[in-house]
């Protein structure tokens, strides 16, 4: 069985010094089809390909380029339904291929099976950057219709899916998400100081991370924070990691004066190893999204034994289950309440983070490659 996988996300990501939750899905689960390769009775071979020129080497070799830009690619696609120039030298080498990246081509003569993480744009499309949105959205929808198969993340994501777009649901397979198991090891105490030390800031404080943008709800984090006792912000100060992103007019000045008052820090991105130390220092993840399609750093939280505070819409009651705080994300007195709950009740507490790491043994990358070897095979089959 050959596949084509594509890797523009992850190549992107890996030039610039950080994957985002795509680059991450995209490398994990290539490695998780390489294990499932070394298997003497799965006959699997993957080929990565990527949109782009110079492209940089991966874990999984230099991709093969596609197209120089894949808007160019997708406007051809979209409105002449034109294939790719190299189909027919991509057609010799694979079966399949596996667009993980929301960079779907159109491929004559080859199946294609492309990951949908979330339909976002289509529901909430006052949450995505402004330049060409309704453009974007409507060649993004087009190859989607036109893939063979469509693999997403959650049940939720699965029915908007359904909703939005129209699609059958025998077309749209689920496969979770999984947690790279660094996230269960334990830092020793030295390394966790120096990395707190280095941002001067002590253990039980209250965390986000994320890229700072609309439908992480971090306005309302700010609130439901200014809600609790002055000392108990004091003593528990809100730290922030995550890029700048979009729409942050208001978000940003409010960040500043948290900082001044003493009563946080907003710490950009930071690397895995600092992130992971975070994690086991802090009271709390704060995570009360307005939408998510699955919520990986809800699992990476569980996984090192940080208690979560999540939203109980869309699909994180399905990924957390009852191993978080559960809060309405559009009530700020909710999430005040699960805040002040935290360090208040430490066998609750205690309960949760326990709960929450049999949880997140349930997600493995292993799995997540194993169900989506099933689709190719599916496919194929038909």
């Amino acid at each position: 069985m050959d596949i084509g996988f594509s890797c523009t996300v992850w190549a992107g990501g890996a030039r610039a010094g950080h994957l985002d939750g795509i680059g991450t899905y995209s490398k994990a689960l290539w490695h998780g089809l390489q294990d499932l390769a070394q298997d003497s009775d799965t006959d699997l071979h993957v080929k990565p390909y990527a949109f782009g020129r110079d492209l940089p080497l991966l874990d999984c070799g230099t991709p093969e380029p596609l197209a120089v830009r894949f808007p160019v690619h997708a406007l051809l696609s979209g409105f002449l339904k034109m294939p790719l120039t190299g189909s027919a030298a991509i057609r010799r080498d694979i079966q399949l291929f596996h667009a993980t990246d929301h960079h779907i081509p159109r491929i004559a003569g080859v199946p294609t099976v492309s990951t949908v993480m979330d339909v976002i744009p289509l529901i909430h499309p006052e949450w995505i950057k402004n330049d060409l949105r309704s453009l974007r959205n409507w060649l993004f929808n087009s190859s989607i219709r036109h893939s063979d198969h469509v693999i997403t993340i959650s049940e939720h994501s699965k029915q908007d899916l359904v909703e939005h777009l129209g699609l059958a649901p025998e077309r749209i397979s689920v496969t979770p998400l999984g947690v790279d198991p660094v996230y269960f090891q334990r830092i020793n105490a030295a390394q966790r100081e120096a990395v707190l030390s280095k941002y001067g800031i002590k253990p039980g404080f209250f965390l986000f991370v994320g890229t700072l943008q609309p439908r992480k709800n971090l306005l309302r984090i700010l609130q439901a924070f200014q809600q609790l006792p002055d000392d108990v912000r004091k003593d528990h100060p809100l730290i922030i990691v995550g890029r700048d992103g979009w729409d942050n007019e208001d978000l940003l000045p409010q960040l500043q004066a948290l900082e001044q008052r003493g009563e946080g820090r907003w710490l950009s991105y930071l690397p895995q190893a600092q992130v992971m130390a975070l994690l086991q220092s802090a009271a709390a993840l704060v995570f009360p999204s307005l939408y998510e399609g699955f919520g990986l750093p809800v699992i990476e939280a569980f996984a090192a034994q940080c208690p979560v505070i999540a939203s109980n819409t869309t699909s994180l009651p399905e990924v957390t289950g009852n191993a978080a705080w559960p809060v309405d994300p559009c009530d700020v007195d909710s999430i005040s309440a699960a805040m002040g709950q935290v360090l208040s009740n430490e066998a609750l507490r205690n309960e949760k983070i326990q709960l929450g790491l049999i949880r997140a043994r349930q997600y493995t990358w292993q799995e997540c490659a194993r169900q989506t070897l099933d689709i190719y095979r599916k496919v194929l089959g038909q």
